[in-house]
């Protein structure tokens, strides 16, 4: 009896310590920082990364430690120095061109998460986000061909290699082989003094449906659209607050990414890592249907996308192209 008693004691002791190992330890996030390579006024990706880790902050009672503008190495190391010296448990860090600096420093401070979109993590401490826009842009394009009633529809994009730019241009010829494409590329994702004349120009050449693919010109090109009564799809958020002249929109959920970032670390269970998302995972999407797009249009719409959820394959019956986590990286060395 004795013997049973000891050997009770000893299981119960290991179980014990079984289950407190498994446990996932919980993570104060005493502070949070994000930095951002230009505006976080841009009213599109800026603004959504801005907004996103706000929640975050509010949600978790941290400190919030936030820097614009950071579009070289030496602002970033000046930035990344200031929020280790203030105790920062995860840095967002919403570009490519963060990738090399944040695994850099990741060796050096274990404890601390970084994340950053588009690129390759190479420590357990760092989270890549990579999403696919080549197939919200194939719809986008499919849409916005199939509503203009001139079959002149507008691309005024940062870069000519964005892959959302290449899926909505691919996306609107596989819907009428007859559509004319006009395409501008303004060689940055910051404002640019052109894109007003380069909006009216299109118009003059009877562009009736825009995509205007890029953070700093998105708003001005929306306030032309709007007032010339042309038609549009948004650009990173749901843009449909503006007006029923936004046709949809192609959506980044952000968001959800960087909560389920904090949740996990808060939770003790956070492992970095490159990591990809897209349309299948519910993280990029064409949303924010127009009371102009009919009932039947938006019905044949969402059919063509859960299909293309389910088996893989476009309209058109080809694979999106394999997500290249360098392409915004080659883009970032252009600026």
């Amino acid at each position: 009896m004795k013997k049973f008693l000891v050997f009770l004691v000893v299981l119960i002791t290991v179980l014990g310590t079984i289950v407190y190992i498994k446990i996932p330890k919980y993570h104060e996030i005493n502070s949070v920082g994000f930095i951002f390579p230009e505006s976080i006024n841009d009213q599109t990706w800026g603004t959504k990364g801005y907004k996103a880790v706000l929640d975050i902050v509010q949600e978790y009672d941290s400190n919030f430690y936030i820097q614009e503008n950071i579009d070289n190495d030496e602002k970033t190391k000046l930035v990344l120095n200031e929020f280790l010296d203030r105790d920062v448990s995860i840095i967002y860090g919403q570009g490519s061109m963060y990738e090399k600096i944040f695994n850099e420093y990741a060796k050096k401070y274990p404890d601390v998460h970084f994340v950053f979109t588009n690129g390759i993590s190479k420590h357990k401490n760092v989270s890549a986000l990579n999403i696919e826009a080549y197939s919200m842009g194939f719809f986008a394009g499919y849409l916005a061909s199939h509503e203009s009633k001139t079959h002149q529809i507008g691309v005024i994009g940062a870069f000519d290699y964005q892959p959302e730019v290449k899926g909505f241009m691919d996306g609107a010829y596989y819907e009428n082989k007859k559509t004319v494409i006009q395409a501008s590329f303004v060689k940055t994702w910051e404002y640019n003094n052109d894109v007003g004349v380069i909006t009216k120009k299109m118009i003059e050449n009877d562009v009736d449906v825009f995509y205007p693919a890029a953070d700093g010109v998105n708003s001005e090109v929306m306030g032309i659209v709007k007032d010339y009564d042309r038609k549009a799809i948004g650009y990173i958020t749901d843009q449909s607050y503006l007006g029923d002249f936004v046709l949809a929109s192609t959506v980044q959920d952000i968001s959800k990414l960087y909560q389920d970032i904090a949740r996990e670390y808060s939770e003790g269970r956070l492992v970095g890592g490159t990591k990809y998302y897209g349309m299948r995972d519910n993280i990029s999407a064409l949303q924010g249907y127009s009371p102009l797009v009919s009932s039947s249009t938006i019905e044949k719409m969402d059919k063509m996308i859960e299909e293309y959820k389910k088996t893989d394959k476009l309209p058109n019956g080809k694979k999106a192209p394999k997500n290249n986590v360098n392409v915004y990286l080659e883009i970032d060395a252009e600026k």
